[in-house]
């Protein structure tokens, strides 16, 4: 069995963004300590529910104060990003990293976050096929 720690990077009335992600990456530094195998941050926009508007640049700021924990996605929303960036910025992450990348997709629930992005949310399974379709064939 395998440990692994999760956050969507809740932001507390009463706390700053840098706090949020300043506690979060102490969190990771020390499960990692722990011997903890994963550390895995969601994506949420529009929201006090979550910080991790951009998980990314969350993942890629802890990747560089960590060495051996993996690092993942649970989950970006494809359908509200452009594939290429999507294919580029994790191919990208997963090399600065040290190859400590695990990418996790999902079409995501909250409707305010596709109106947010001006996409239709009934279009997602569509979005989300084409864009993870391009994605795995760049990542090729």
């Amino acid at each position: 069995m395998k440990f692994g720690l999760f956050t969507h990077l809740p932001w507390p009335e009463g706390t700053s963004p840098s706090q949020v992600v300043h506690e979060a990456t102490e969190q990771v530094c020390l499960a990692e300590e722990l011997g903890y195998y994963s550390a895995w941050f969601a994506e949420h926009h529009f929201s006090r529910y979550g910080l991790g508007s951009s998980s990314l640049v969350l993942v890629s700021n802890i990747a560089a104060q960590t060495r051996r924990i993996r690092l993942g996605t649970a989950v970006l929303v494809p359908p509200l990003h452009h594939p290429v960036h999507l294919a580029e910025d994790t191919a990208t992450l997963d090399v600065v990293s040290g190859g400590r990348l695990d990418v996790g997709f999902g079409r995501g629930t909250a409707g305010y976050e596709y109106s947010g992005y001006n996409v239709d949310q009934g279009e997602s399974q569509e979005r989300f096929q084409e864009t993870i379709g391009i994605v795995q064939g760049l990542w090729t």
